[in-house]
């Protein structure tokens, strides 16, 4: 609050210090970093990725017993998805999920 309404200038360190930020790197690294975090997303299952978002986002928005139905849900759909038999799957051969998003 006080950075919005002052207008002051907060600095990355202090950003993270703050929470408005999770990481704070080197600016030289700062596209390498990012492309490596969008590897390790792409890498998950899509629906599942979504739905973790919106369950967290909602989760901000709403009471705690309401945003604890909403991931269950989330989580039911999710169980039977073929994504969800795909990461079984892969789990117990040792290899890494092909998502589809389906």
């Amino acid at each position: 609050m006080e950075a919005m309404l002052t207008g002051a200038p907060v600095s990355a360190r202090r950003a993270y210090e703050l929470g408005l930020v999770n990481k704070v790197v080197p600016a030289e690294m700062t596209v390498e970093v990012a492309k490596r975090t969008a590897r390790q997303l792409a890498e998950k299952a899509p629906l599942a990725a979504r739905m973790a978002k919106e369950a967290v986002l909602h989760a901000f928005e709403s009471p705690l017993a309401e945003g604890l139905a909403s991931e269950r849900k989330s989580f039911y759909f999710l169980f039977s998805s073929e994504d969800q038999k795909e990461g079984m799957h892969a789990f117990l051969e040792k290899r890494k999920g092909v998502f589809k998003g389906r």
